[in-house]
């Protein structure tokens, strides 16, 4: 995975999409060894990572569904002291940017959030599992499921 550290450090700022967190903390065997390495690019602090908040509510459903209230705050402590990640709260600005998006690219509401609070923070590259984020031509998104089927070099 040489070509994904190589694409890290182009990117100061780089965007984290739920998808990646819960992949991580599930253990999701096809993308663990992926969701590693970049988390552990933010955790040397080789590049700083956001999310938006609308991610720690993304990430809790999935245990409070299964009754597991000590997972879902489990979930909330670690994203909310991860090292170099900033948790980007939803605000009028990116609402109405995420709105924007939404029209101009047809993406859909939860994604365009994701999306403006990542232009906004700065992130000029964003990791995701959803082809469709690369319509939005304003940041460079890589998709894991790509990522994993690149043979590596």
């Amino acid at each position: 995975m040489e070509s994904l550290k190589a694409l890290f450090k182009k990117h100061q700022v780089i965007a984290l999409d739920t998808c990646v967190w819960i992949y991580h903390f599930e253990q999701k065997p096809e993308f663990a060894d992926i969701t590693r390495q970049i988390l552990t690019v933010v955790v040397k602090g080789q590049c700083k990572a956001i999310a938006s908040e609308l991610t720690l509510m993304e990430l809790i459903t999935g245990p409070l569904k299964l009754g597991r209230q000590d997972m879902a705050d489990e979930y909330e402590t670690l994203l909310t002291h991860y090292p170099n990640l900033t948790l980007a709260p939803v605000t009028r600005t990116i609402l109405l940017d995420a709105a924007r998006i939404r029209s101009l690219y047809g993406i859909r509401t939860p994604d365009a959030i994701h999306l403006a609070t990542a232009r906004d923070c700065g992130a000029t590259l964003m990791v995701t599992n959803d082809l469709s984020w690369s319509k939005y031509p304003d940041l460079e998104s890589i998709c894991l499921s790509t990522i994993m089927q690149k043979p590596s070099g």
